[in-house]
């Protein structure tokens, strides 16, 4: 049989678990995508984009978020990083997409449409 103190501290536990589960689900609740994000996406009409039909290579690397830092101007923050970034070359027909190591393809995502349509959300 367990010991009063061993109940209490598998109480708190308990607790303690049912908080940070509380905490979490409300965490996910605030945060949001940005505005562009959050409509159905429409492809641009071919004559529109900034690249018809783009060379596109994907970077995935360790240093991901600091590197799109750099080559976006946002800064790495204790609350906020690029979480992937874009590069072009309109007369080349080419562009990169940079990514960390883990990333969802809503990044991806995102990303392949500055590909064809450059800056849109600037």
């Amino acid at each position: 049989m367990l010991a009063l103190s061993q109940l209490s501290a598998i109480r708190m536990l308990v607790r303690m678990a049912l908080a940070c589960v509380v905490l979490t689900l409300s965490a996910c609740q605030t945060f949001q995508p940005p505005a562009v994000d959050q409509v159905r996406f429409m492809p641009a009409a071919t004559a529109k984009r900034n690249i018809p039909e783009p060379k596109v290579k994907y970077l995935v690397r360790p240093d991901g978020y600091e590197y799109c830092a750099r080559i976006t101007g946002i800064p790495v923050t204790p609350t906020s990083r690029p979480m992937a970034c874009a590069f072009w070359n309109t007369r080349r027909k080419e562009c990169t997409i940079v990514t960390p190591v883990e990333t969802g393809y809503n990044y991806l995502g995102h990303e392949l449409r500055h590909c064809f349509e450059g800056g849109f959300h600037d």
